[in-house]
């Protein structure tokens, strides 16, 4: 009975940690995703100015949407309301920053090819933490739980004429 204790308590421990660790990779690479196809879609919008606290919230608007499909685990809908600059980026949020060249400040998309105009959005999320004491071999974090992040970079191509 002892050695059945022992050996049922190491097993589920460990069965525990593996199925932790599949949800924190499954939420790595949803948000992956999200960051990749918000910023396909930050890179189709025809706004000029680019950097618009109206474009910003769209562009969080849009991975709202596509956290909800993805079924993101601990995510709550709506709780990306707005997108941030990257670097004043908390560790649960959207951000996006467009690399518009200064002479093309008012200009995106770009008119000609000559000029090169970037998106770069960075979704991060804190994936809740199921297994007691794992908290404490994770990165730190302002929120509770494993903090994932991906950061993806797009060219605008030019406007059709």
């Amino acid at each position: 009975m002892v050695e059945l204790a022992l050996a049922l308590g190491i097993f589920m421990l460990v069965i525990g940690g593996v199925m932790q660790f599949g949800v924190i990779l499954w939420s790595q690479n949803a948000v992956t995703e999200i960051a990749r196809d918000t910023a396909r879609w930050a890179v189709t919008q025809s706004t000029s100015p680019c950097d618009t606290a109206a474009h910003r919230t769209n562009v969080a608007g849009a991975a709202d949407n596509l956290a909800r499909r993805a079924s993101l685990v601990g995510y709550s809908p709506g709780l990306w309301s707005t997108a941030s600059p990257l670097g004043s980026m908390p560790d649960e949020g959207v951000g996006v920053d467009w690399d518009v060249p200064t002479a093309l400040a008012t200009d995106c998309p770009p008119s000609h090819n000559d000029q090169e105009v970037f998106v770069r959005v960075r979704v991060s999320h804190a994936v809740p933490i199921f297994m007691p004491g794992l908290q404490f071999i994770a990165p730190p974090c302002t929120v509770p739980g494993f903090c994932v992040s991906s950061t993806t970079e797009l060219r605008m191509e030019p406007k059709a004429p």
